[in-house]
């Protein structure tokens, strides 16, 4: 087979630590291998010098012409019957079938947040050995130490090498100006200027979407089945029928394509007792919020695969439009591609130390949510144990003397025997409903906080494509320095950094809005839940006090 070779489009200054070989502009390579992944290839130098470049450096010369191994013998009779397999379609009642589920896995377990799968670790990364002595990449999640692995944003660094994560995502190749495509103007995203910063423009036409009636549907002749959940947008009130998979899908076109955008994580896979009604219930509610919170995203809620997953109900057009989403030419890197931003540059020095600022701010909040979560936790645990009991101790410590008082029967003791058991009843009671509160108040603040988490555990990623668009664009005005880039190339880089800025800096603004409005409201309700709570319980002690006026 012919050798594969490359001309190096910038210079490069490897890291020999981390295997990497440095080459010049115009420099000729020998391409040894190009599956090493996460944008990096092995070539050999001239030289004889071996190792890792990357991708996006350099531009292949030569592409030889694939040789195919023979076809192996067959290991079985040819002239076995072949059984096509029968499958038991989904009618939704409106004369159309759902045989579209036959292009997916069959076995809901194989998704994205799935935890089952066989030969990936813990973490879904598929297990394989490193390259030229290396150690394999890590990419377990790191517990985040302010002194150890981390860059200056307050993101985990790599460690197997520099660029991975932006040169992963097309955010190298769409600063180098190497992906160009005319963008249609219904496909362009306006990044506004207000008083508070780069913003996404407002929903023009804000709605809503339901999840609701989960239903155990099979298919196969009852050999596989799945629960099945109507989703009913308010712009059209047609409803639609989904299951997890199709969200799991939805995720993953949404996380591939909207790069400056954290999408939460959807609720975990469970292999048993998933069709037990709580489970299924409890699901339900999960994918309502995270509905909630992707239909009120100023991006994503008009977004064509959007729209697509809540409003098609035909089988070819679902499949046209699950074609179309998954090539759309707008994804990772290129997303940028899409946004139209104010007319004037940002100052890098500023908006830096914006994002240093940010990522402190997602460091604490996630901890601090963490630690809101542990603490409600145990509270919610003493609600429905130790306060529960003490309080119901004490009633019946109070019936007891009720009933010592009952043995004298004289009438002038009567009233005052009954006002204590009542106050021992009221007391009962009481406990009772510190056991019955948490899932009023405390349960559904748990739950709104663990989502903030999830948003906030996702952001690393998101800021690590700022931080390589801010790296690269000071490599090349250092390239400028030496004469290796004229100005106007560097002018170019400056433009579409700043594009990524905007881009980073609108959702951010984003996400401020959005947690002052939910904390708000998650305060709010938890505050006029408990201020009821207590309200009862004085209220029964009251009433127990004015059983005493007449005793």
């Amino acid at each position: 087979m012919a050798a594969v070779q490359a001309r190096g489009l910038y210079q490069f200054d490897g890291d020999a630590s981390n295997g990497e070989i440095s080459f010049l502009a115009d420099e000729i390579l020998t391409i040894v291998r190009q599956d090493i992944g996460e944008g990096w290839w092995e070539a050999r130098k001239e030289t004889g010098e071996q190792g890792l470049i990357p991708e996006t450096y350099v531009e292949l010369l030569s592409i030889p012409e694939p040789q195919f191994p023979p076809p192996p013998p067959p290991n079985f009779p040819v002239d076995l019957p072949v059984q096509t397999p029968t499958y038991n379609n989904v009618n939704h009642g409106d004369g159309q079938t759902e045989d579209w589920d036959d292009e997916w896995d069959d076995d809901d377990d194989q998704s994205s947040n799935s935890t089952a799968k066989q030969s990936y670790n813990n973490n879904n990364e598929p297990q394989g050995t490193g390259n030229f002595g290396l150690s394999a990449p890590k990419r377990e999640r790191k517990q985040i130490s302010p002194t150890s692995d981390m860059s200056k944003y307050g993101t985990v660094k790599s460690s197997f090498n520099r660029f991975s994560h932006f040169v992963k995502l097309g955010g190298d190749a769409y600063i180098m100006g190497q992906v160009n495509h005319e963008v249609r103007e219904t496909d362009l995203i306006k990044i506004i200027e207000t008083n508070d910063g780069p913003e996404w423009t407002p929903l023009q036409s804000p709605y809503t979407c339901t999840v609701s009636s989960p239903k155990k549907e099979s298919k196969m002749k009852g050999l596989k089945s799945f629960i099945t959940y109507h989703l009913t947008p308010s712009f059209s009130n047609i409803q639609v029928s989904r299951r997890y998979k199709h969200f799991d899908w939805l995720h993953e076109r949404l996380v591939e394509k909207f790069i400056c955008i954290p999408i939460p994580a959807l609720p975990d896979k469970q292999i048993s007792g998933r069709y037990e009604e709580d489970f299924i219930q409890e699901r339900m509610r999960m994918l309502q919020q995270w509905i909630d919170r992707m239909v009120r995203h100023p991006v994503i809620a008009h977004s064509d695969v959007m729209l697509h997953f809540l409003t098609c109900t035909n089988d070819k057009k679902w499949k046209e439009g699950k074609r179309k989403a998954e090539k759309d030419p707008y994804l990772a890197g290129k997303f940028f591609l899409c946004l139209q931003t104010p007319p004037h540059s940002c100052d890098m020095k500023a908006v830096e130390a914006q994002m240093e600022v940010f990522c402190r701010f997602v460091m604490n909040m996630n901890e601090n949510c963490k630690s809101i979560i542990a603490i409600n936790n145990d509270f919610s645990k003493k609600h429905m144990g130790p306060f529960k009991r003490e309080f119901q101790k004490i009633g019946h410590s109070y019936k007891n003397l009720s009933t010592t008082f009952a043995l004298e029967e004289g009438a002038y003791s009567l009233q005052l025997t009954k006002a204590i058991d009542f106050m021992g009843d009221s007391y009962c009671s009481i406990g009772d409903m510190f056991e019955k509160q948490p899932p009023k108040d405390l349960f559904p603040l748990i739950e709104s906080l663990s989502e903030y988490r999830g948003i906030l555990q996702t952001y690393p990623d998101v800021l690590k494509v700022h931080e390589g668009a801010v790296g690269k664009t000071k490599d090349c005005l250092k390239l400028q320095e030496e004469g290796k880039m004229t100005d106007g190339e560097v002018q170019n880089v400056m433009q579409r950094a700043d594009t990524i800025s905007f881009g980073t800096l609108a959702e951010m603004h984003n996400f401020h809005h959005e947690r002052v409005k939910d904390y708000k409201d998650m305060m709010q309700n938890y505050l006029k839940s408990q201020i009821e709570f207590y309200k009862q319980i004085t209220s029964k002690l009251e009433a127990s006090l004015a059983m005493f006026d007449n005793a």
